[in-house]
């Protein structure tokens, strides 16, 4: 497996000479005035889409956990959360909204009642993606699940907007087999089969990672972490995704996995912003967050994990982790959200017969603190034979010595 234990040696002779930007991006925890602190909603399995519901230039946040209605009041109705965004887009300030109408409205709320009242079905309770699959310029729901069921199929909605681009609802489309193309996922390889390990979990990280305008796949499945191509639809309008093996996988090095992280959530995101996507991969139980940087380009990905995240993406989990990214205080660069369900404690005595300990689920807010060298970065290139030519030499020395295989 490749590895930037030495990147930090890379990145203080690149300073030393004036060029600091080939540093991954930095995270600071903020446990004082938390904005997701007010956000109660409980259930196994959280994931955390951000989106802007109303148009009103903030993020909203959706809540999804597992299929189940064991979520706690108001939130009775199934699988989604909807939280607004009453405060701003610099200032966020979270306020529950209802499933249903005649539920409680609170000051400053533009939405009335959650669009998703008809829930999105997770199924198995595996985390949600969001992505623009049908190209139609807002965010879609897919998910995994425990088992290759029903010929692979994953489940999958469209979010529906109106003209002014307000979210109005979703189309979920069913589970049950209702004919070829009536879930555009249908009969796709994506879901865990025999082939990997038997019937395991699968959760999803989406993203364009051959700058072809198109969302691909990155499957972590039971074991292994598996890519797929976007190749476009189908005469019946089904997804078409091709997996990518051997040498081609960009992350075939990283591709195996511990049980901590089997059927993990995962993100694809530019973490180091340089043009191209990398993996933030969370957890199932207690475990670190883990970070992939891609050390190819935008379009011709090829990750390398950092296996020393001081610094940067430096979050141990103590249970299930799933990691988001958003803007949230409005200074441009995205922050790492981790929504987090600690492990429940052990039980004993009369307890044990009362059925499952309670889990504490938290939404953990980590601030980007990166600086901008870009300013420093063009003056130091002005000259060809200034620090910048030499840190470039320097870099390409230590780049070829520091990568190695585990």
């Amino acid at each position: 497996m490749k590895s930037f234990k030495r990147r930090h040696l890379v990145v203080a002779i690149a300073a030393s000479v004036g060029f600091t930007g080939v540093a991954h991006g930095a995270f600071e925890e903020i446990t004082e005035n938390n904005p997701f602190a007010a956000i109660t909603s409980k259930g196994e399995n959280p994931s955390l889409v951000m989106m802007d519901l109303d148009n009103d230039g903030d993020k909203d946040a959706l809540l999804f956990h597992i299929y189940e209605q064991n979520d706690s009041y108001p939130y009775n109705y199934g699988g989604i959360s909807v939280w607004e965004n009453v405060g701003s887009a610099t200032a966020p300030e979270f306020s529950n909204v209802p499933d249903l109408y005649g539920g409680a409205q609170y000051a400053g709320q533009e939405i009335a009642v959650s669009p998703f009242e008809n829930d999105y079905d997770s199924y198995y309770g595996h985390p949600v993606s969001a992505a623009d699959l049908d190209d139609d310029g807002d965010l879609d729901f897919f998910g995994g699940q425990d088992c290759a069921y029903n010929n692979l199929q994953l489940s999958y909605s469209e979010v529906e907007s109106d003209e002014g681009g307000v979210v109005t609802g979703l189309t979920q489309y069913q589970y049950n087999n209702e004919g070829y193309g009536s879930n555009p996922f249908y009969q796709n390889s994506l879901a865990p089969s025999a082939a990997y390990s038997g019937c395991g979990d699968a959760a999803f990280a989406a993203g364009d990672l051959d700058n072809d305008t198109d969302i691909d796949i990155v499957s972590v499945d039971s074991n292994v972490l598996r890519v797929f191509k976007n190749d476009g639809e189908d005469s019946n309008g089904a997804f078409i995704f091709n997996e990518l093996v051997g040498a081609s996988n960009p992350l075939m090095e990283a591709s195996a996995l511990t049980s901590a992280y089997y059927g993990a959530p995962a993100v694809l995101h530019d973490v180091d912003a340089d043009g191209d996507l990398d993996l933030v991969m969370g957890t199932v139980s207690a475990a670190p967050l883990r970070l992939f940087i891609n050390e190819g380009t935008a379009s011709t990905a090829d990750f390398a994990e950092v296996e020393d995240t001081t610094g940067s993406i430096d979050v141990e989990s103590s249970g299930w982790a799933a990691p988001t990214f958003a803007d949230m205080d409005g200074d441009g660069k995205d922050d790492l959200i981790v929504v987090e369900l600690a492990a429940a404690a052990p039980m004993t005595g009369e307890a044990v017969s009362k059925g499952p300990a309670p889990t504490t689920q938290t939404i953990r807010y980590f601030r980007n603190t990166t600086v901008d060298n870009s300013a420093e970065e063009q003056g130091s290139s002005s000259s060809s034979g200034g620090s910048l030519g030499i840190a470039a030499v320097l870099m390409g020395m230590l780049f070829g010595l520091r990568r190695r295989r585990r």
